[in-house]
């Protein structure tokens, strides 16, 4: 078929009389057709240019005439946009953007991150002089790890790739099993919190803890390094592996927040307007003419990056802006109504540990209100899963 486009074909159809002799001749004379089919009282096939005029002194004898009803193929295609010069100009500068463009990072993306917001964690990586539009060859995986795992302490693993046009970046909050298939260098198991070991189940690696073990924030809970002794108990030989386990652990969070009893309260007037804007590496181009802003609006903004594949992002987004229109006025907070939004505000902190596999055990968090402000603290003891991964060092797989 491949062939077949390159050099053209035509689709035809022959009307007439013995039309089962004319499909032996050109057989026969080995004229070159496919997809021989009857419709009525004509029979439709395919053929090659060439082997069209050869047939037509077949048609004679048999009484009847092949017609051409379609043309496809390169040949044709040439020939329909010869006199379009400028198309082809655009192709082939629109193909030297493309195979420019793929070179460059035009999206970053994380995977993975229940605590910290892609906003949040994008702005990170801004103060370090990582953006978008960059070339590909220019950011460095492995420091790019690195700096996350040394900003975010209850971040315990992180994997950046680069994947055509996009850097992903993975991101751990809490050891997992998965992170022993993954990785390829050595490492322990080291807490990332202070609490009360409740169990540990090891596959690989050495446990240096038990239940009920009070363990602090840094400490080695099942050890990368496997030292292999003699009967006088001298070391012989030492491995290093991937530490596996699953630990859990008793945990006290600190919970604390306190907000005024007097606020101004939003009152929309139901007036929106939008807008529609381009957004290329951040800059933005307004694509429709003038809005209207309101004096106090709030902003719902929808974003749409464009790409070409799945996995070939452009720097360029659309952003569909919403304005809403409200005005303010003075309001203070019953103290039942205070409770209910303080109670609201403790009801996602639990939904977001739950959402995260952490058990609440105890809930010790108090509301106090008076005639300024309410004010909530405490903690709740809570069961998790710990650990993260440390990376033995150089010098420590030499000992």
């Amino acid at each position: 078929m491949i062939i077949h486009f390159i050099r053209g074909y035509l689709k035809l159809k022959y009307s007439g009389e013995e039309q089962i002799r004319f499909i032996n001749l050109c057989k026969n004379n080995r004229l070159e057709i496919w997809d021989v089919s009857r419709k009525e009282n004509e029979i439709h096939m395919c053929s090659t240019v060439s082997d069209f005029y050869r047939m037509k002194h077949i048609a004679k004898k048999c009484n009847g005439r092949p017609v051409i009803t379609e043309k496809h193929g390169l040949p044709f295609l040439i020939h329909r946009y010869y006199c379009r010069g400028f198309f082809f100009v655009g192709l082939v500068i629109y193909l030297m953007l493309i195979a420019l463009m793929s070179h460059f990072v035009w999206s970053i993306s994380f995977d993975g991150n229940y605590s910290y917001s892609d906003y949040e964690l994008m702005d990170f990586l801004r103060s370090r002089h990582i953006t978008c539009g960059k070339a590909i060859s220019d950011y460095s995986c492995d420091d790019i790890e690195f700096l996350i795992r040394e900003h975010y302490a209850d971040i315990t693993w992180v994997s950046a790739e680069k994947y055509g046009t996009q850097l992903i970046i993975h991101i751990q909050e809490n050891y997992d099993r998965k992170i022993s298939a993954i990785e390829e260098r050595p490492y322990h198991i080291v807490s990332n919190v202070d609490g009360v070991i409740q169990s540990c189940i090891t596959r690989s690696g050495i446990c240096q803890i038990k239940q009920g073990d009070s363990v602090e924030k840094g400490q080695i809970l099942v050890s990368g390094q496997i030292d292999y002794f003699d009967d006088a108990k001298n070391v012989t030989q030492t491995k290093l592996v991937n530490s596996d386990a699953d630990i859990y652990a008793y945990v006290i969070l600190p919970y604390s927040e306190k907000f005024p009893l007097k606020y101004k309260k939003k009152l929309y007037s139901g007036r929106e307007n939008r807008a529609v804007e381009f957004s290329i590496l951040g800059k933005r181009l307004h694509a429709t003419g003038f809005y209207k802003k309101f004096k106090a609006f709030d902003t719902i903004q929808d974003y749409k990056e464009l790409r070409i594949t799945k996995n070939f992002h452009l720097p360029v987004e659309i952003v569909t802006s919403k304005y809403c229109e409200y005005h303010t006025q003075e309001a203070i907070y019953s103290k039942e109504e205070a409770k209910t939004l303080a109670q609201s505000h403790i009801a996602n902190f639990i939904n977001n540990l739950q959402e995260k596999g952490i058990q609440i055990i105890e809930n010790n968090v108090t509301i106090d209100t008076d005639q300024k402000e309410c004010k909530v603290s405490g903690n709740f003891m809570v069961l998790e899963k710990i650990g993260q991964i440390q990376y033995i060092e150089e010098e420590e797989e030499t000992k």
